[in-house]
């Protein structure tokens, strides 16, 4: 884990479409940062207007996953399965 990551807001932990586990971490940096599991490499991060003060995770299987910021603005993201097969098959071409 990068070990610049100061004022830990919250955690939350969610599988992804392969069921390989990620941790959520939101700081005072306005950053949603996703570590995979149990490496703790950094998967990716997300930016807020403000801090993120609450994360929740949507039912099982369906890669949702929400954000509460200290403006009061609820963000509902969707983790990306997609993504990583259409950069796998688009470079193989």
């Amino acid at each position: 884990m990068d070990n610049t990551i100061r004022g830990v807001l919250g955690l939350c932990g969610l599988n992804d479409a392969e069921a390989k586990p990620i941790l959520l971490c939101s700081c005072h940096d306005n950053y949603v940062r996703l570590y995979d599991l149990p490496t703790f490499a950094e998967r990716g991060k997300l930016f807020a207007k403000r801090e993120v003060r609450a994360i929740q995770i949507g039912p099982a299987g369906t890669g949702l996953f929400f954000t509460g910021d200290a403006t009061g603005q609820i963000t509902v993201w969707k983790l990306d399965a997609e993504l990583k097969k259409q950069t796998t098959s688009s470079s193989s071409s």
